[in-house]
């Protein structure tokens, strides 16, 4: 127990211990998860406004679908961003539509898929009515970046694609 210090006897370090390996064997953290930490952490230092996740939902286009796409909505005060991510035999075809349509920047970071081990960036340039379009990406932890002028970055939370 406990002594009138507050310091940890042996019993209390026996009795974390014990809780520590239940959780770890009842809900053990993602394999992954230093990865997705450090991935999130690469753009800390950046003036951004961040997007919060809205919708996720994967959708077939009927009941013996062979492929389904994955819709996912994220917003934030400044605009809202719809993608649609579709398997294909390259990786995932991403379709995206900002909303106010503008023609802005949108980049797709992934996760250390670089030959140095870096982030790769995808760039594309929506257009006119908002829409924008990225080919080939692999599968793996993705985020989203929306610039323009005058507008201050948009990033989304790290997805998995």
């Amino acid at each position: 127990m406990t002594d009138p210090d507050g310091l940890l006897d042996d019993l209390d370090a026996d009795i974390l211990d014990a809780l520590a390996r239940t959780w770890a064997a009842v809900d053990p953290p993602p394999a992954d998860l230093d990865d997705r930490v450090s991935f999130a952490l690469r753009l800390a230092d950046l003036d951004v406004e961040a997007a919060r996740l809205q919708h996720d939902a994967l959708v077939g286009s009927g009941a013996r679908a062979a492929e389904h796409a994955r819709t996912i909505t994220f917003d934030c005060d400044i605009l809202s961003l719809m993608v649609s991510v579709l398997p294909g035999d390259d990786g995932v075809r991403v379709d995206g539509w900002l909303a106010p349509p503008a023609p802005l920047q949108v980049e797709l970071r992934t996760a250390a898929a670089g030959p140095d081990g870096q982030d790769v960036i995808h760039t594309a340039q929506a257009d006119q009515a908002g829409r924008f379009v990225f080919t080939g990406i692999p599968h793996g932890l993705a985020q989203l970046l929306v610039h323009g002028a005058g507008l201050r970055t948009v990033v989304t939370p790290g997805i998995v694609l």
